[in-house]
């Protein structure tokens, strides 16, 4: 015989095992969206200077940001969605 208790606890532990798999699953969909994202701006030549604000882009982080267009500060304020 089962005990309704047990079973009541299992759909409960079910559930929130699907819940951890749908958010994972949304989790790594984000990731390959923001994958591809940075896939198709490393494909785009750098900027010299900010698309934003005119403020020149160091060399540096044209390196280490293929295809970057923002200086950091309108980067960071782009990402909160802020406007200049």
């Amino acid at each position: 015989m089962i005990d309704e208790k047990d079973d009541f606890q299992y759909n409960n532990e079910e559930e929130a095992e699907m819940a951890q798999l749908h958010s994972i699953h949304i989790h790594m969909n984000a990731v390959g969206d923001v994958q591809r994202k940075l896939a198709a701006q490393a494909l785009q030549e750098s900027l010299t200077h900010c698309e934003e604000c005119g403020d020149e882009i160091p060399e540096a982080r044209r390196k280490a940001v293929l295809g970057v267009k923002y200086c950091v500060y309108c980067q960071e304020l782009n990402e909160h969605g802020k406007a200049r």
